[in-house]
């Protein structure tokens, strides 16, 4: 397993840096360059598989991003997902080059044999990388109604395990800390299918209270202030268990109980999404769901590479699935 040593020496700094940083400790002054340099450094560690290079077959796809490359280092699910763009993209020859949806120059879009989009998209950005006339796949979302082939994860069926798993263990008041997105172009709500189905599913079972339910934008410091306020208005009714959107929120929902002396797991149960390097080295370390985030990337080249052979192949939408990983966050 790798350590926190492993990755203070590949990434040249300290190992209370890499702490401080993989907790998200916002009082440690360090650059953005040292961050993400960790924080890949930590990922890469964790991504095992390896494959050999084919030789460049003079393919150039652009990875096209909605997050902006300070908010990806928030929320560390899209960057796993541009391992396994990288490695398969490899395999067949391929280079790749990263940008932001908002630095798109349609000028340059032409040098391009094709595009993956990771991220949330709305109409007007969906149409807009349809016009520029070349493979098209999506990560992240279900975008067959555009004609698109997608890839995505299996988010409903792991929350429905959660919850019985809490109900199992006899925890009956279950809360969720969850994230809040909107698309770069129209600010459009982004449905997320995990509070639809956590909703659903505890209505079903009459457990359902409003009152348990937090939501705020991705990251840890939206995580400490959703579980603060939780803190503040349920009291002595907090939930015994908690669903938490991401890992590094899960990171500031930690802080924020450590700091008002609730233990967890005894009093608050809590498990995260993604499996991102950062959930084995909190304290406790968070029981997760572990994404396969670099299956999606693979896959995703492999469609790309359908889609450039055969233009009129019907779309396709793959779903992967998940796994829940037991460590100490949880009972």
């Amino acid at each position: 397993m790798t350590t926190i040593k492993d990755v203070a020496k590949q990434a040249g700094v300290s190992i209370s840096t890499v702490s401080r940083i993989l907790n998200f400790d916002d009082t440690l002054s360090v650059g953005d360059d040292t961050r993400r340099r960790v924080l890949e450094v930590a990922e890469k560690l964790q991504y095992k598989k390896r494959t050999k290079r084919a030789p460049k077959a003079g393919k150039e796809i652009a990875v096209v991003q909605w997050h902006s490359d300070k908010e990806e280092l928030n929320d560390l699910y899209y960057l796993q997902i541009q391992y396994g763009i990288e490695n398969r993209a490899a395999t067949l020859g391929s280079s790749i080059e990263r940008i932001t949806y908002e630095s798109i120059d349609k000028n340059k879009m032409k040098k391009y044999s094709g595009i993956i989009a990771v991220g949330k998209y709305d109409k007007t950005e969906v149409t807009t990388l349809q016009s520029y006339k070349l493979p098209l796949i999506f990560i992240g979302e279900n975008y067959l109604g555009y004609g698109c082939d997608s890839v995505r994860s299996d988010f409903e069926t792991p929350v429905m395990k959660i919850i019985d798993r809490f109900i199992k263990r006899g925890i009956r008041d279950i809360g969720m800390i969850a994230g809040e997105e909107r698309t770069t172009t129209e600010k459009l709500g982004v449905r997320d299918p995990r509070v639809a189905t956590f909703n659903a599913y505890l209505k079903q079972k009459g457990l359902y209270n409003d009152q348990f339910v937090f939501q705020g934008p991705f990251g840890p410091d939206s995580g400490y202030e959703l579980m603060s306020k939780a803190i503040k208005t349920l009291g002595d009714q907090l939930p015994h268990g908690f669903m938490i959107g991401s890992d590094s929120m899960a990171v500031g929902v930690l802080r924020a109980l450590q700091q008002n002396k609730i233990d967890v797991p005894d009093r608050v149960s809590l498990i995260s999404f993604n499996d991102v390097a950062i959930a084995k080295y909190t304290s406790p370390a968070l029981t997760t769901v572990h994404v396969h985030t670099e299956l999606m990337g693979e896959r995703a080249i492999e469609l790309l590479d359908q889609r450039m052979k055969d233009p009129k192949k019907i779309p396709e939408l793959t779903v992967i699935a998940t796994e829940l990983m037991e460590r100490e966050s949880s009972l």
